[in-house]
């Protein structure tokens, strides 16, 4: 019998494992990976690194302005420090803000830090759609001029100015509505980045929520004025009515109490009304009581003096830091400015007297009350002034 041994395939037994230089060029394309993987990833860390430091920065920058903005309900305060804190985050010198007036379609210059005379002048009044802020409030996002130089002179205010190079106006914006626009000038070309632009955005966002604020207070405040004004004022004479009368009187005899000055109090009646509605007309009578409240108004100190509708016919002056004496030439001058005005058959009864320390607001009104009905009785026409202790005297103002 013949062995017949098996035939051994080619290359069987033969290592397949690679050479050491085979496995040094795969190290060595691995280690290369490597390094651009760890390069790529460390610049990656970088950018991120940056941009989580600049979205800081930004939000910081947003948050001081915000926090400031929000401090004042006052609103040329905030549009100063807006102006003020924007133009120092971004190293600026020139800048303004605009108010936007919707009744009339045009932007007004409401604050300013370093512009040109003839350029706030030029730009006190913009319309909608025209210039740099009416651009804005037409387009509602900002509007950048990179290079002012390129510009056509009559689309560019600041033609005559080749100091500024480039500027951008940023919205105001509250609930979607264009509230004012921030201007600011740059000396140089190119001066305003897309970063700073966001930012700015949205620090205009902030600005336009406290201007709404701002605005809302200021109206609120003004109504509720207007009210409080309605509530003292008599309607006919535009004098404080009687309930204002004894409140004010109580607060100025507590303070010349307190800092021992004179004040005296006059009661005005008006003569033969009665007579003159019944002969002219109540219009006419009318007439008659706001020519005695323009005498009244005429001759006291504005913001020291004061004038009241006392009730039909009658009127009240308190007159602060003023003895009989001088209180005496006021009720004079009343008495005369009134009997100039023409009003025939009708004319003044003045009641005068000076605050005794020691008596209460119903005394010195009684007091002041019983001179005017002196005046009255005794032929009208008159200023009858009486003292707490040392009887009365009067002035007869018929020929």
């Amino acid at each position: 019998m013949t062995d017949n041994p098996q035939q051994v395939p080619a290359g069987f037994g033969e290592s397949d494992s690679p050479s050491p230089a085979e496995l040094e060029e795969q190290l060595r394309k691995i280690r290369a990976e490597k390094a651009i993987l760890e390069l790529q990833l460390r610049e990656y860390s970088e950018q991120l690194d940056k941009k989580v430091e600049e979205r800081t920065r930004e939000l910081e920058a947003i948050n001081r302005i915000a926090a400031t903005v929000s401090r004042s309900l006052n609103l040329d305060v905030i549009l100063r420090e807006s102006l003020s804190k924007v133009l120092e985050l971004l190293e600026l010198e020139v800048g303004g803000i605009f108010l936007v007036e919707e009744e009339k379609a045009t932007m007004s210059l409401m604050i300013h830090q370093g512009l040109p005379s003839d350029v706030v002048e030029l730009m006190s009044s913009i319309p909608f759609g025209s210039g740099c802020p009416g651009r804005v409030v037409q387009r509602g996002e900002p509007v950048l001029e990179q290079n002012l130089n390129e510009a056509a002179p009559e689309d560019n205010p600041l033609a005559n100015h080749p100091e500024f190079s480039s500027h951008v106006g940023i919205p105001l914006e509250s609930k979607g509505r264009v509230r004012g626009v921030m201007c600011l000038l740059s000396p140089v070309k190119d001066g305003f980045s897309q970063e700073e632009i966001k930012i700015l955005a949205a620090i205009g966002s902030e600005i336009g929520v406290a201007i709404e604020n701002a605005e809302l207070y200021e109206r609120s405040y003004n109504h509720s004025k207007k009210m409080e004004e309605l509530s003292i004022t008599d309607s006919l004479t535009g004098l404080f009515n009687r309930r204002f009368f004894y409140r004010r009187l109580k607060e100025e005899m507590a303070r010349a109490k307190r800092q021992k000055h004179p004040v005296s109090l006059l009661v005005v009646d008006l003569d033969n009304l009665k007579q003159y509605n019944d002969e002219k007309g109540h219009l006419k009578g009318d007439e008659a009581l706001r020519g005695v409240a323009q005498a009244i108004t005429a001759c006291v100190r504005q913001d020291v003096d004061s004038g009241y509708r006392y009730g039909g016919d009658e009127f009240a002056v308190i007159l602060p830091y003023s003895d009989e004496v001088r209180a005496a030439g006021v009720a004079e001058r009343i008495r005369n400015t009134y009997e100039g005005f023409a009003f025939p058959n009708t004319s003044l009864s003045i009641g005068l007297t000076e605050l005794n320390f020691n008596e209460d607001v119903d005394e010195l009104v009684s007091r002041a009350d019983s001179a005017m009905y002196v005046a009255k009785h005794s032929g009208g026409n008159k200023v009858h002034i009486e003292t707490a202790h040392e009887g009365s005297e009067e002035e007869d103002g018929q020929g």
